[in-house]
């Protein structure tokens, strides 16, 4: 296909979605709603609007000999992702049409685990506040080993690289960190409990240190849009934008001191090559980059089994030091695994090699399902009289298990957060025990 149609498609795409926002959600009194939100960030600006950034000489600074295999492999891995697009917004519209009665019923009640889950978290201010002391602690712990061995720095992350056995611990203080931390946020915005914020300013302050931007957008971000959907008119476009900017350019402020660069005029200097040509917005380059290098074999679905097996360190199995999915595609384009964390090849790239096309419809279906469920969650949650934060962010669980189902790198998230699920309904129970009998428990957010 000549890079002329493809461009051509990739502008029709563009216009497509920007026509769909403005009537399905802008005249609809809304500035951003959960749907359009992330088919923006998983698919239009990845994939569409960095298609000619991705084909850009300039990528020879990353790329370095394989520049040419990557642009030769771009046309074939951007019409994989907008066939994939193209699926998820058929799950979503499956979804809103309610086709198939029995089936979404079953769906439904799958579904509605984890907001029930997460409502439950919520549920006590004292087991949040608990379960946050108990975050700052192991904190605590796991930095002031960092601290001591590597001195005073912000790159966690790498320092585990370094020491594999430290990485699965790490994992889970933080993923209990912005569990409980986006969770201790929900709840203030509708009980105005001043501990339950001073708890989610102390869980980001420690992750500041841990060198991942994702985390810290992880506490504030689901939050952050119900907030946005509740203001509905209230709040400008532009104002939107605006803010969305100064997110980006402190998450990207924030990977520069991780690498121990401080010079504010050095790092505006270069945002816009961090933007286009860095590593935070490259899945369509990286999964040209993979697919470049791929031998064309399918991989019948060892990644996701690799997954699966996350609750065993991977310096601890054979089969996951081979096959979990950052291994995968580092060794594919011949990094070494044990230094290099692996490619994003986006969305759709795992499972379109692992599966091919029929990979990429359930990926995509999946996607679309639970986004559009999620999406309207959280409109119905702030329709109802005396609308609820704490409902609305709920719902936006489903939304951290979808990533974790589309691409497998995360899938440990998943046990962790059943781990913490799971020690929440055990502290609640042990607070209802030990609660004096004329004291109220405390109110659900479900009642």
């Amino acid at each position: 296909m000549s890079w002329n149609l493809l461009y051509i498609l990739d502008v029709s795409a563009i216009l497509t979605f920007a026509v769909a926002y403005y009537r399905n959600c802008y005249r609809k009194g809304y500035r951003v709603d959960f749907w359009y939100f992330q088919l923006f960030l998983m698919c239009v600006f990845p994939n569409m609007i960095m298609l000619p950034f991705a084909k850009s000489e300039l990528n020879l600074l990353v790329l370095g000999k394989d520049l040419n295999a990557v642009i030769a492999a771009l046309p074939t891995v951007f019409l994989i992702t907008l066939f994939g697009y193209s699926a998820v917004l058929a799950g979503g519209a499956l979804w809103r049409i309610r086709v198939g009665a029995g089936l979404r019923n079953g769906a439904t009640q799958v579904l509605d685990i984890v907001p029930r889950c997460s409502l439950m978290v919520m549920s006590s201010r004292n087991v949040l506040v608990f379960q946050a002391g108990l975050c700052l602690l192991m904190q605590f712990g796991i930095l002031a080993l960092y601290f001591s061995q590597s001195g005073f720095a912000f790159d966690l992350r790498g320092y585990t690289f370094e020491n594999p056995s430290l990485r699965p611990v790490a994992l889970i203080v933080s993923n209990y960190s912005i569990l409980i931390g986006s969770h201790c946020l929900a709840r203030y915005i509708d009980r105005k409990e001043k501990i339950l914020l001073a708890c989610t300013l102390l869980l980001s302050f420690g992750l500041v240190f841990f060198g991942a931007r994702g985390n810290l957008i992880g506490i504030f971000l689901g939050v952050f849009l119900c907030y946005l959907i509740k203001l509905r008119r209230e709040i400008s476009l532009i104002r939107v934008v605006c803010l969305i900017a100064i997110i980006l350019i402190v998450g990207f402020y924030l990977g520069s001191i991780r690498d121990g660069d401080y010079s504010l005029t050095g790092f505006f200097a270069s945002l816009a090559f961090l933007l286009f040509y860095g590593n935070n917005f490259s899945d369509l380059r990286d999964f040209a980059w993979v697919y470049s290098a791929w031998d064309h074999v399918f991989w019948g679905g060892k990644t996701y089994l690799a997954a699966l097996l996350a609750f065993v360190p991977r310096f601890a199995s054979q089969f996951r030091d081979t096959w979990g999915l950052g291994v995968a595609t580092a060794s594919t384009v011949g990094f070494d695994p044990q230094v290099h964390p692996g490619l994003r090849p986006g969305m759709f790239g795992e499972g379109f090699f692992n599966f091919g096309f029929l990979g990429v419809i359930a990926v995509g279906l999946m996607l679309g399902i639970i986004i559009r469920r999620v999406d309207l969650d959280v409109k119905e949650a702030f329709a109802r009289p005396g609308d609820s934060m704490m409902r609305a962010f709920a719902s936006t669980s489903l939304l951290g298990v979808a990533g974790c189902l589309a691409v497998s790198a995360g899938f440990s998230t998943l046990y962790v957060w059943a781990g913490i699920y799971f020690f929440s309904w055990f502290c609640l129970s042990v607070e209802r025990m030990i609660q004096p009998r004329n004291t109220p428990p405390t109110r659900s957010p479900v009642e």
